[in-house]
């Protein structure tokens, strides 16, 4: 990486490691290749810095083209490949085609994300711009650096050292506010945030401006054990990388040892300048970040495609370094020729033109998602109100039911005045099939059942509390198994736990078999059941839970996966919640499946 001139091949090693940390991350090799983007943050801070510097005079013009060049018209191609082939040939599920192409375009994306409630840790990719909010980051950056650079450089001329200061001082305000924020705030509320991610970047710049004053001395320090330190720091942040958890709850003390590492890995850098570049190195570093811009839309268009994952990770790879190289030539490939430059120009036009006639004509779900969005608030009201009313009422056991259904009779000498006049056990021992049915039915309908879910089961708890008039449902949009462990834990201390327990908990987050045994711990013997996902963030989640539950006689899968198997018309447009008649069949699929249980084992029982 040429820096003042100067070849610096350490540089270009930081650069592409950190491109491979991320890339493993987003094939789930490692758990936490994203602290590698807190490298390339403070990368960028720093070459952007020091590379202004060595002009005498500096060009705000000069330094737009040159970033147009080499971050916008890459983004934009692959935008626009991505989104013509996810739309015309592949024909995917891709909710926010509209919106999440504009703000990447215009560099909101960060923004955007947060706003649609977007995590970028789940294993599922619902969409293959995800990553792309660290570009729109880079370009708020860009927009504003060049005048506060001029503006910098003024000042200096009268007050020597205000941008060292300056810069120390907002690298330390945004470092400080963004590890409180993320004390008290969601994660990805801090996460995308443009100030609070700038900490790393201001860190860089700088570095660059200590650079650009101090170089002589800088290069002087520690010649002798360079090396061995550099490659120290190196292998400390692939080790990071490798073990720390991207649900850790001490992520932003590791941000932050991120970027001071990249510091002191650039320190070391710029000690140590070569002459001639290394040929494989400067190729994979030119072509970084077109990897960066290309390996996320590929890895979602393969992410359902059934290949072993050891052969599958090395063809992502491969695709992406191969693509990568192609952008790369045919953008930065120069002609003598003016015909060639002209078809250059042509074909470059063609391919953004082509996505960006596509995401002209797509439908936008805005409406529909704001329709389900004011549904999810009216459900959250309903289950507040009725919440209230369960938590205020004792939940009475019938242990007569439990007895008749263990064992298909009841013991007389057990009966008191109270149970003579049951009418619902004496239909269950002496009526026809029929009035069993309907026995079951009414003992069942006037049962307390305990309902623990997500926004998919938030959406259906108006028809939900109409099914089971004596329920509780709790439903709230991103609820993963370790929100739902929190509620059961809650209402289990409070006595409130029925011995009907529905659980919505398999949209969100990982699979963990390791949550999976706390809920069942806490939920003991009661009966409980887990309704699977139709379009969960880990893909394997059902198939690993339907393992799971073997082990669990107490525990019942409702198959809601089988019963929308190829039902588009059940879904809003993120196909993940029911809408209209499929939310009709998400609650007769939830009721069906406790009533066959019951039926079944009171008939088993009996005979």
């Amino acid at each position: 990486m040429s820096v003042n001139n100067k070849y610096y091949i350490r540089l270009d090693i930081i650069r592409i490691v950190s491109c491979i940390l991320v890339l493993l991350y987003h094939l789930n090799v490692i758990k936490g290749g994203f602290l590698a983007v807190c490298t390339f943050f403070t990368l960028s801070g720093y070459l952007t810095c020091v590379s202004a510097l060595k002009y005498k005079e500096f060009s705000i013009k000069k330094y737009y083209i040159n970033r147009i060049k080499r971050v916008y018209i890459p983004l934009l191609i692959v935008v626009s490949i991505t989104v013509f082939l996810a739309r015309q040939i592949i024909n995917v599920n891709w909710l926010n085609l509209k919106q999440e192409t504009i703000s990447s375009i215009f560099g909101f994306n960060n923004i955007w994300q947060l706003k649609v409630n977007s995590n970028y840790f789940t294993k599922n990719i619902h969409s293959p711009f995800i990553h792309l909010w660290y570009i729109s980051i880079l370009m708020q950056f860009d927009l504003i650096f060049p005048f506060l650079f001029v503006l910098i450089k003024k000042i200096d001329q009268r007050r020597n050292n205000f941008s060292t200061n300056a810069i120390f001082v907002l690298a330390i305000i945004s470092t400080f506010v963004f590890y409180s924020m993320s004390k008290t705030r969601d994660i990805m509320t801090v996460y995308y945030n443009t100030f609070l991610r700038s900490f790393s970047i201001l860190w860089g710049v700088f570095f660059a401006i200590i650079h650009h004053k101090f170089i002589f001395k800088l290069q002087k320090i520690q010649k002798k054990y360079n090396k061995l330190i550099y490659i120290i720091y190196l292998v400390l942040l692939v080790f990071i990388c490798m073990i720390v958890s991207d649900k850790s709850s001490n992520y932003s003390i590791w941000m932050i040892l991120m970027t001071i590492i990249t510091i002191r890995l650039i320190k070391f850098s710029i000690i140590y300048e070569i002459e001639k570049t290394n040929r494989i190195i400067n190729f994979f570093t030119k072509i970084s970040y077109e990897i960066y811009l290309v390996h996320l839309p590929i890895i979602y268009f393969m992410q359902n495609i059934d290949i072993n994952e050891l052969i599958k990770v090395p063809i992502i790879i491969i695709i992406s370094v191969l693509i990568a190289y192609l952008i790369h030539l045919l953008i930065n490939i120069k002609f003598s020729n003016k015909i060639y430059r002209h078809i250059k120009i042509a074909v470059i036009s063609i391919l953004i033109l082509i996505g960006g006639f596509t995401v002209l004509f797509e439908k936008d779900n805005t409406s529909e998602m704001n329709e389900l969005k004011n549904k999810l608030d009216k459900n959250s009201k309903i289950a507040e109100q009725k919440n209230k009313e369960f938590l205020n009422r004792d939940i009475k056991v019938d242990d007569r039911w439990k007895i008749i259904l263990e064992n298909g009779n009841l013991d007389n000498s057990k009966k008191t005045e109270e149970n003579k006049k049951d009418n619902g056990i004496d239909e269950i021992k002496e009526k026809n099939e029929l009035d069993i049915k309907n026995a079951v039915t009414n003992k069942i309908k006037n049962m307390p059942i305990v309902g623990i879910g997500d926004s998919v089961f938030l959406d259906a708890v108006d028809l939900l509390y109409k099914k089971f008039p004596n329920g509780y449902f709790d439903g709230k949009i991103s609820r993963s198994l370790i929100g739902g462990r929190e509620v059961i834990l809650n209402l289990n201390k409070k006595g409130k736990l029925s011995n009907i327990v529905v659980l919505a908990l398999s949209t969100n987050g990982d699979y963990s078999e390791k949550r999976n045994k706390e809920i069942m711990q806490i939920l003991g013997k009661r009966e409980v059941f887990w309704i699977n996902a139709v379009g969960a963030d880990d893909p394997k989640f059902n198939e690993r839970f339907k393992k799971f539950a073997i082990n669990y006689p107490n525990l019942h899968i409702i198959d809601w996966e089988k019963a929308a198997k190829n039902h588009p018309e059940y879904f809003y447009p993120d196909g993940i919640h029911a809408k209209n008649n499929g939310i009709k069949v998400y609650v007769n699929t939830i009721y069906e499946t406790i009533y066959n249980y019951y039926y079944e084992r009171y008939k088993a029982n009996k005979k």
